[in-house]
């Protein structure tokens, strides 16, 4: 029988290590996007463009406005990840809060702008809403069950 030397290929590995925060819980994916932001645009889909008035037509926002609707998509989808896994808002706030986590900046943003309570406020409403998107939806077992 030949012998092969032949290694397993390296995972890939995230700059930021998963034990801190909690981010050890999470799907890498998702650990990712808390760490790295919106890297695929993936939440971007919609946040800078509207239908008009007319319904026919694109209506093009202010950059401030897309980028407010682009940064909750990515806080929301978070907040779900979190939720789904069984974590806090506690922890949420930690991971969203963290200066190192691009995920978090418009949460972020929100401290700065608007001060510390009412970045709170938002982190409180958007977990309020992910608990119960998550409460009310079952993850599939397996892609036979999906």
């Amino acid at each position: 029988m030949p012998h092969h030397s032949r290694q397993a290929e390296p995972q890939r590995q995230t700059p930021h290590p998963f034990g801190r925060l909690g981010l050890h819980h999470l799907r890498p994916t998702a650990a990712e996007l808390i760490l790295l932001g919106d890297l695929t645009g993936r939440y971007a889909t919609g946040s800078y463009s509207r239908l008009g008035s007319d319904g026919r037509t694109v209506a093009i926002r202010q950059d401030r406005q897309g980028a407010a609707e682009h940064g909750h998509r990515v806080t929301a989808a978070i907040a779900c990840h979190v939720a789904r896994t069984g974590g806090t808002i506690d922890e949420l706030t930690q991971l969203l809060l963290h200066p190192d986590h691009e995920g978090g900046r418009h949460a972020q943003h929100i401290a700065l702008r608007s001060g510390q309570a009412r970045a709170l406020d938002y982190i409180r409403r958007v977990w309020a809403s992910a608990t119960a998107v998550v409460a009310g939806t079952r993850v599939p077992d397996s892609r036979h069950h999906a």
